[in-house]
């Protein structure tokens, strides 16, 4: 399961699902309410480490609070589903767990300070841990998937095509820019690219040209693309053209509406059909992740459709 669905079947601990009398409820679940003071702890989850002590725009304040809301709403629909399908979590397993999650901080005084820091009792973390552990056990029973090496090899031979590894050049570029905000803009493109095809010719180094006469960022570097694919360009009829050449190969220039280009191949690579030992486990993640936020997300359609929500 993949980190985004985790975050939806498996919450974080520093949000708090137990009541609050005096809380005001945010939202509603088949009655189960979500206080304010768990959306609070869930919108300081969402934002980056980074942004803590940066302002928050209003806008951006509402979209968090939004998102929180979905968040808590999602984990209340699996904690409740989870429970009608008879999933429980001993009183072993929470200690057991309770005892990991103090280690991991060091030690109990460490762990009950991290608690006062996120305001929270003892007893509603517990009721946390309960409940993220129950939602691990729904994940395991409906959602987790395996997928043993004779599948992959089913997979891999109803769908090879997916795993070719695309036709590659390590190319330099030189491109003049038609400026259509310039007069004759075309015209100056083509120049100040036939300048730099006829110092090539005269074989200056076509990585110093490319400094001198290009207008793309990559003349700092020579005008190096290094090993791309087909895509990266930008311009088909150029692409093209820098895709027939040959290794050691310069084109001639390639005039389009956008200006002018010239191509260098150092080096290309033709594209190869990747054997299923080298994507094997790739491949074995991928499918795992993907079935798994299928099945995760049919079931969370599944139980909004019957669930009876309020905002």
């Amino acid at each position: 399961m993949n980190t985004g669905i985790k975050k939806i079947i498996i919450a974080t601990l520093i949000v708090v699902h137990s009541s609050f009398a005096a809380d005001n409820i945010a939202a509603s679940v088949n009655d189960a309410p979500i206080f304010q003071k768990a959306v609070d702890r869930e919108i300081r989850a969402l934002i980056p480490l980074e942004s803590y002590h940066v302002s928050v725009s209003d806008a951006k304040k509402k979209e968090l609070e939004k998102k929180a809301i979905d968040n808590l709403i999602k984990k209340e629909l699996f904690f409740q589903y989870a429970k009608e399908q008879g999933i429980i979590v001993t009183a072993k397993e929470q200690v057991d767990e309770e005892g990991r999650i103090v280690n991991s901080l060091s030690g109990r005084k460490n762990f009950e300070r991290a608690l006062a820091k996120s305001n929270m009792s003892l007893s509603e973390f517990r009721n946390e841990l309960n409940i993220e552990q129950t939602i691990r056990k729904l994940y395991e029973k409906k959602i987790k998937q395996t997928f043993s090496d004779d599948d992959l090899k089913e997979y891999y031979g109803k769908n090879k095509y997916k795993f070719k590894e695309p036709e590659k050049i390590d190319v330099q570029m030189i491109y003049t820019q038609n400026d259509p905000e310039v007069k004759d803009g075309r015209k100056i493109a083509r120049k100040r690219a036939d300048e730099a095809m006829a110092k090539i010719k005269k074989g200056e180094d076509f990585g110093a040209v490319a400094a001198k006469y290009s207008n793309d960022m990559t003349r700092i570097k020579g005008g190096d693309l290094g090993m791309i694919h087909k895509g990266r360009i930008g311009n088909s009829s150029a692409e093209k053209v820098a895709f027939s050449l040959k290794k050691g190969e310069t084109s001639s220039i390639v005039e389009t509406d956008i200006g002018c280009f010239i191509f260098r191949v150092k080096d290309r690579k033709e594209a190869n059909q990747l054997s299923f030992d080298v994507i094997k486990e790739k491949l074995r993640e991928e499918l795992k992740t993907n079935r798994e936020k299928e099945k995760a997300d049919a079931l969370l359609e599944s139980l909004t459709k019957q669930a009876k929500i309020t905002r």
